[in-house]
């Protein structure tokens, strides 16, 4: 068996080249999944909502009427994070990457649920029961316009320009 080794010049010309060619992936910053707006709403938004509405509550039935709020600090903080989270989330579904391909109303009912959660997390901050009971409704009223736009009852028609993005993005 004759090994011919190859001449040191070829080996100074190739090892920079070979380097470059093995690092060229290195520095390529990892693309984040496309986000499903589906699993956001069902894993975030609707349980942080729940977190809100469920901290003040009229109740009437067969037993008599109550009435459930907050009492200690720690409920009092839940429902505050609950309210910036909310904020949070109508931010993010406010980036461009989540809007594309949705209607131009996509970015206002973002902005609407951040804007409405701003006012809850002070309505938490303040301690006031009926404030939170209050802006609870709006809260629900944001994410029902939505809802009526982008999440149209079974047989019912999405609007123009929503539904090539719902079968491409998940929502």
């Amino acid at each position: 068996m004759n090994l011919r080794l190859a001449p040191l010049g070829a080996l100074r010309l190739a090892g920079p080249a070979l380097l470059a060619l093995i690092t060229a992936g290195c520095n390529r910053e990892p693309q984040a999944p496309p986000l499903d707006i589906k699993a956001l709403m069902a894993n975030h938004v609707q349980p942080t909502a729940e977190v809100y509405w469920n901290a003040v509550q009229y109740i009437s039935d067969e037993t008599g009427s109550r009435k459930i709020e907050p009492r200690t600090d720690a409920e009092w903080t839940r429902t505050q994070e609950a309210a910036a989270k909310l904020r949070q989330l109508g931010e993010q579904m406010k980036d461009p990457a989540v809007a594309a391909g949705r209607g131009t109303d996509w970015q206002d009912f973002a902005q609407g649920l951040a804007d409405v959660a701003t006012q809850a997390e002070q309505a938490a901050k303040q301690r006031s029961p009926d404030k939170v009971f209050e802006v609870g409704g709006a809260i629900y009223n944001v994410c029902s316009a939505c809802h009526e736009v982008y999440m149209p009852s079974p047989g019912g028609a999405a609007p123009a320009g929503v539904a090539s993005a719902a079968a491409t993005t998940g929502s």
